[in-house]
């Protein structure tokens, strides 16, 4: 008998997203799903290889968090499945059109950047297919590899209509795949979900002359559902993106703070686009993975909430992208206008570019802050915490005499900062390691459920600052208490999220 179709989700701002993401893969049956797949491959646990894909490649600038799938949920996720049992796992994902213009542009660069391991010169990491990513705490210590599956072999498949598919070989040898995208806009297929979340699965870094130019897209994307089945999908919406570029940038990002989980990849999507208040149908990728199986029924299981604020892409900007699709060189070009800013480790390509290249580049700064006023929003807000610190230099002369410190601080809120003094509290500065939101300080082991992974980063961020300038856990104890003390509010008014991220 046919297990029921069930889609989990789950909305409550007042949780931590590990909880919530527990939740929604309980309630969908997740494990049971994974025990059934494993007990019919007949292949003992530690061979049964299970890969995640999540929206990695996106990211170009760290705290664009609503933009890409947060790293500390998929190294939970990978913790839950190392308690069960589930050995041979891979996190996946290949290289995009930002390769065109940026620099250090490598999955394992990217994701150094993003957090799922302690950042490194990313010079250091090109040209690296893989890199481990450390699932540490909670009772678990190993190693998962994290894979460019642009820089590993593909495989070619035939679909019953005599399409031929490239497909990752990392995700396509895989016995039970797992589709773990972010929940966001997208100016080409309205909306980013699951099934779009796939289309990183196709290996070729220049995706715009590979597939967007052949118009293959969305068929070659279905294709590779039909061929490789993804058997479990999990969104990540406890952030998000909305608005015309929200697939690429948010300086100020939506809070839906939503997890949806379920084994039928489109009745995720339907759920996820119907939460957006936007008919899945709108979706490209939607379409044409419905041509090929019949959406099935669901039954939602949960109270999720519509997130709103949200706004969605007007379908007049959809269709002028689809019209265009087939022209490389303004689809170069589109794809790199919805930058969103900089990031000191993706430096603009200037050797190789044209003059009109780099003018046009340039050109898409305005462009930028039009498309998102947030930038310039979190740019004043940043302004007045910096100036809030150093009004209060006296009491915290460590903190405020240290740039990266400020910055660090920025990014956290009260509830953040309390945690930081509770992993400091009696525990010498010794250097830190930290596995997703497990920190680990002479043998000392601590969780710290940022609402924000850079909350997360910026934390570890200090601890190392700390470690290598032989600052006391007392000493900054004493200073961030006096911080908080002349002005309880300097963090943001709530424990919501950092005082320039809320």
């Amino acid at each position: 008998m046919e297990p029921e179709n069930i889609v989990a989700a789950v909305t409550d701002p007042s949780r931590d997203k590990f909880s919530l993401l527990e939740e929604v893969l309980a309630n969908s049956k997740f494990f049971e799903t994974l025990e059934e797949a494993w007990a019919k491959s007949g292949k003992p646990k530690n061979e049964f290889i299970v890969a995640v894909k999540p929206n990695l490649s996106m990211a170009l600038r760290r705290n664009d968090v609503g933009v890409y799938t947060d790293p500390f949920l998929v190294i939970h996720l990978l913790r839950l499945l190392l308690k069960r049992g589930f050995a041979n796992l891979r996190v996946v994902e290949s290289q995009n059109l930002y390769g065109n213009w940026f620099t250090n542009r490598g999955v394992v660069q990217v994701a150094a950047r993003c957090g799922y391991f302690p950042e490194t010169d990313p010079e250091a990491l090109a040209g690296k297919s893989r890199h481990a990513i450390r699932v540490r705490g909670g009772g678990v210590d190993a190693e998962v590899p994290l894979i460019d599956m642009t820089l590993e072999p593909s495989v070619f498949a035939d679909a019953p209509d005599g399409e031929r598919i490239e497909v990752g070989k990392a995700w396509a040898e895989a016995d039970f795949r797992i589709s773990f995208p972010k929940f966001k806009t997208h100016f080409y297929s309205t909306y980013t979900l699951a099934i779009k979340n796939v289309y990183g699965c196709l290996p070729r870094q220049d995706k715009v002359r590979h597939y967007h130019c052949k118009k293959r897209v969305g068929s070659w994307t279905a294709r590779a559902i039909r061929l490789f089945p993804v058997h479990f999908s999990v969104v990540d919406g406890y952030t998000g993106a909305d608005g015309v570029v929200g697939v690429k940038m948010k300086a100020i990002c939506r809070k839906p703070y939503t997890m949806i989980a379920g084994r039928d990849i489109m009745a995720v999507d339907h759920a996820g686009a119907t939460l957006m208040r936007v008919k899945p149908e709108k979706s490209s990728m939607y379409r044409e993975l419905s041509a090929l199986q019949a959406p099935a029924p669901y039954r939602l299981l949960g109270r999720p909430k519509p997130a709103r604020p949200w706004f969605n892409v007007p379908y007049l900007f959809v269709f002028f992208t689809v019209l265009i699709e087939a022209n490389a060189w303004l689809m170069d070009y589109a794809g790199s206008l919805a930058t969103g800013g900089f990031d000191a480790c993706f430096r603009h390509k200037s050797v190789e570019a044209f003059w009109w290249k780099k003018l046009l580049y340039w050109l898409t700064l305005p462009v930028n802050i039009f498309l998102d006023l947030g930038f310039l929003r979190l740019r004043f807000r940043e302004w007045l915490f910096f100036r809030k610190l150093k009004k209060l230099a006296a009491l915290a002369p460590i903190l405020t005499g240290s740039e990266l410190l400020m910055e660090c601080l920025a990014r956290m809120s009260p509830q953040d900062v309390r945690g930081l003094m509770g992993i400091l509290n009696r525990h010498s500065m010794t250097p830190p390691f930290f596995s997703g939101h497990y920190f680990f300080l002479n043998g000392f082991e601590k969780t710290l459920p940022a609402k924000l992974s850079i909350a997360n980063l910026a934390v570890y961020d200090m601890l190392l600052y700390l470690s290598r300038h032989e600052v006391t856990a007392e000493t900054l104890i004493a200073e961030l208490a006096a911080l908080l003390s002349a002005q309880p509010d300097i963090f943001g008014k709530n424990d919501s999220c950092g005082a320039c991220y809320y």
